[in-house]
């Protein structure tokens, strides 16, 4: 575990937005952007607030397409999401029933891009698949 501390030793150790004639120039991440940019929005389930991310967002997050998203959760390696956006009121596709977009929560989303890690899904060679779907299949957030 990390020094809850090690942040201020990376701030820059002069004040405003210009660095002094006379100094280098040093590029810092003030802090880690777990999901690559991706915010949820919020939305109201059950009379509360909830913080969810759509398929699209969930899938920046773990840096895949929705299509594969969609895919394991076909072949059950995902499970189906809980909740989703109201239908839309016309037909999307022909011949398909409209259900709206699916809805993660930030638990799921986290647990996601932690088992992803710590089962090197992005890695080809050294990728756990057996583990990474009993994990999600034993440990998946409501």
């Amino acid at each position: 575990m990390k020094d809850p501390l090690y942040r201020f030793n990376e701030l820059l150790d002069f004040p405003g937005g210009r660095t002094p004639k006379n100094r280098e120039k040093r590029n810092i991440a003030i802090a880690e952007d777990r999901f690559n940019g991706v915010k949820p929005k919020n939305y109201i389930i059950n009379g509360q607030t909830v913080q969810m991310f759509t398929i699209g967002q969930l899938a920046v997050a773990l840096k895949k397409r929705p299509s594969t998203l969609r895919v394991w959760e076909h072949r059950g390696w995902l499970p189906k999401a809980k909740y989703r956006t109201p239908k839309p009121n016309k037909q999307q596709l022909p011949g398909k029933p409209s259900k709206g977009r699916r809805l993660y929560s930030l638990e799921q989303v986290e647990f996601l891009v932690e088992a992803i890690d710590r089962f090197k899904i992005h890695d080809i060679h050294n990728a756990d698949w057996n583990g990474f779907r009993k994990h999600i299949k034993e440990q998946w957030p409501h």
